[in-house]
């Protein structure tokens, strides 16, 4: 039986969208500039570098804390921007994070309740578009932060869920609905694996089967199952990792949680970050951060323009505001689906765990992405008109869309590699060490430098030269003692007067006048300086 005009016209549709939105979202990473950011130059490069080299041990904390992160998604990145012009790497990098814009619109093709098949997947484009174009999500198109690869997991597993819902919620075998739970968890676990921040939709998408359909029996097995994938989607990524961590230094999450492993290779800390949920120290603060970061974004991002005009993005309030009261209406009048059940409380579950762990914008941008297809969720909740409900959806994604002004974490005019780093020339390198000093990225120019030379970082956020509380000053100040060949300081220029103290403290003296420039396309130029005894 051969398929309708109606039919074949959807697919077209469906099939243009599913090209041009992801090749779309490549070419605005490229009208942006190339990302230049922080974590860039302390760690996502080097990182890569280190797991594709076999260069994992030789050198000691380059990446201050970050040192420790499992660096799986920064091998690809280092392999894309070593062997293609940046323009080309990042492109193909930003066409991974368009992968975004084609799961929510794949979602919201399979909740929205539009009854024309070919309006639907046109209203499922129009959110998508809106959800991926965000102020996060904008920001972070083409960067190296990986927060934007990492909410693939989540909206697969979401996806998961929504295609398969009635055989999970509604009237399919509990065996088989287990497996699917379970499936659907397995890509959440494995952005977990990828980086611990993705924690907060493990939680989301774990309990929220307990907001949608069948008994308490039903609800707890797939929710159990589900976790049981999470699991096994951190053990994939992240098990080998974790070995490493547990036989290199007896913490397999080090150095987080130390309080609890007390390695001798860190000081007995958790080592939270906990600048951002300062700014919130109430659980009222908490609760109304999307109305507080409205008025102050800074309280929740890091992400300013240049002139410190601040980004905005009214998706996650909005939807913040609007949600409770549809709840309520879903409540008294029973128009809620299962799956939009589900959906609905994954997200406030997520919420709330980011806000009592984290309060960090970026690690939420999976939510942006999918705020808007929420909010349409949460108007086909209202007691109104299907025709009203349908303008109220329009007109909020309008306003959302018109009101976002996304940020920047740096961006640089682009340059044929992804980093370019001109190091001097270094006499003898096989006998030459390097100790790196100061807080600012220093790593991202290493694999520039001899490979013979090993770096040693003496002082960072992780550790200081006086930090007797961190057993790990041993293992440092052991490897430089036994070096017997030539001294270099690493600093950026503005720190190498901290340079000069910290190799003071391991009884080495900066000649300021042998320093040398280490240039970078990065707007960020390095001091070479020898070191005497």
């Amino acid at each position: 039986m051969s398929a309708s005009p109606a039919d074949a016209s959807t697919r077209r549709a469906t099939a243009l969208i599913l090209i041009l939105g992801p090749l779309a979202y490549g070419l605005l990473s490229l009208a942006l500039g190339q990302d230049a950011n922080w974590d860039l130059r302390n760690y996502h490069w080097y990182a890569g570098y280190a797991l594709v080299s076999g260069r994992l041990g030789i050198d000691m904390v380059p990446s201050q804390t970050p040192s420790f992160y499992n660096p799986l998604l920064d091998a690809p990145l280092y392999l894309l921007g070593s062997t293609l012009p940046a323009p080309v790497a990042m492109f193909l990098w930003s066409l991974l994070h368009g992968l975004n814009f084609v799961l929510v619109f794949l979602l919201a093709r399979e909740l929205l309740r539009v009854r024309d098949a070919r309006r639907r997947v046109w209203a499922a484009a129009a959110v998508a578009g809106v959800g991926v174009l965000g102020a996060g999500g904008i920001s972070l198109l083409g960067t190296t932060f990986h927060d934007n690869l990492l909410s693939l997991g989540p909206l697969t597993g979401l996806l998961v869920i929504a295609r398969n819902r009635r055989t999970l919620l509604e009237d399919g075998r509990l065996a088989r609905a287990a497996a699917i739970a379970a499936l659907a968890g397995l890509p959440a676990g494995a952005a977990m694996g990828l980086k611990q921040p993705a924690v907060i939709w493990c939680v989301g998408i774990c309990f929220g089967f307990f907001f949608a359909a069948g008994g308490f029996r039903r609800r707890f097995a797939l929710s159990f199952c589900c976790g049981l994938g999470i699991l096994g989607g951190i053990a994939l990524t992240n098990g080998w990792w974790m070995w490493h961590l547990w036989q290199s230094h007896g913490n397999p999450l080090h150095p987080y949680f130390n309080h609890v492993f007390k390695s001798h290779d860190a000081a007995i800390s958790d080592y939270r970050d906990m600048h951002n949920l300062s700014m919130s120290p109430t659980l009222l603060d908490r609760l109304l951060l999307p109305f507080r970061w409205t008025l102050n974004p800074n309280i929740v991002g890091e992400i300013p323009l240049p002139g410190d005009t601040p980004w905005r993005d009214l998706r996650i309030p909005l939807l913040y505001a609007v949600a409770p009261i549809a709840a309520a209406a879903a409540l008294v009048s029973g128009r809620s689906r299962a799956a939009e059940r589900h959906l609905m409380a994954a997200l406030a579950l997520a919420f709330g765990t980011w806000a009592a762990m984290f309060s960090i914008y970026r690690y939420l941008v999976a939510m942006e992405f999918l705020a808007p297809l929420a909010l349409c969720t949460a108007m086909a909740w209202l007691p109104l008109g299907r025709r009203t409900r349908a303008g109220l959806a329009a007109a909020a994604l309008v306003v959302v869309q018109a009101t976002t002004v996304p940020g920047t974490w740096g961006r640089v005019p682009w340059s044929r590699g992804l980093v370019e780093v001109e190091v001097p020339p270094i006499p003898a390198p096989a006998d030459a060490m390097v100790l790196m000093a100061g807080y600012q990225p220093l790593s991202f120019a290493i694999p520039a430098f001899p490979p013979e030379i090993p770096f040693v970082r003496i002082q960072s956020n992780f550790i200081h030269p006086d930090s007797w509380d961190n057993g790990y000053i041993h293992r440092l100040r052991s490897r430089v003692a036994a070096h017997r060949g030539a001294f270099y300081a690493l600093s950026t220029v503005p720190d190498t007067d901290l340079a000069e103290k910290a190799a003071e403290a391991y009884g080495l003296r900066l000649d300021p006048g042998s320093c040398r420039l280490v240039r970078s396309n990065l707007n960020e130029d390095l001091n070479l300086c020898a070191l005497h005894h």
